[in-house]
């Protein structure tokens, strides 16, 4: 979730992403805390999230809607991220999907970033069995 982000304009924003990923293993890590179980009961947001263009905003607004404080870097990089061709509405969909299922089965999703092998796509893994952990890999940089 890090990198060197040219907003509109040619302005530079380096936005590291540590404290994005401490903020959402935070949130999403632990189902016993009580920011989880806030995050549960605002799950459907994560359903308005459509495989569609420009759906970024849509993920942004469910992250809030849980309560997360989506930084102004991290909206660059959701932005970013779903609009990286042709993959990118379905890396913000991927995301959706993913917060959406763990928050239903009450599983520990953990987020960590990957560089990418073959342009900027997103990994999830659902834990299958008991005690095993779902988990979201977001690439960076793009």
């Amino acid at each position: 979730m890090g990198g060197d982000f040219v907003e509109p304009g040619g302005t530079v924003m380096i936005c590291e992403g540590s404290d994005v990923l401490q903020q959402l293993n935070d949130v999403f890590g632990d189902p016993t805390s009580s920011q989880y179980i806030q995050a549960q009961k605002k799950k459907d947001e994560f359903l308005k999230v459509k495989n569609e263009e420009k759906n970024a905003q849509c993920l942004i607004d469910a992250y809030k809607a849980v309560g997360l404080n989506v930084s102004r870097g991290w909206e660059i990089y959701l932005r970013r991220l779903g609009s990286v061709q042709p993959q990118g509405p379905q890396n913000i969909y991927d995301i959706a999907q993913f917060r959406y299922n763990g928050l239903t089965d009450g599983t520990v999703m953990l987020t960590i970033v990957h560089v990418p092998q073959n342009g900027g796509h997103v990994h999830t893994q659902r834990g299958t069995e008991a005690g095993l952990h779902s988990q979201v890999s977001s690439p960076c940089p793009m």
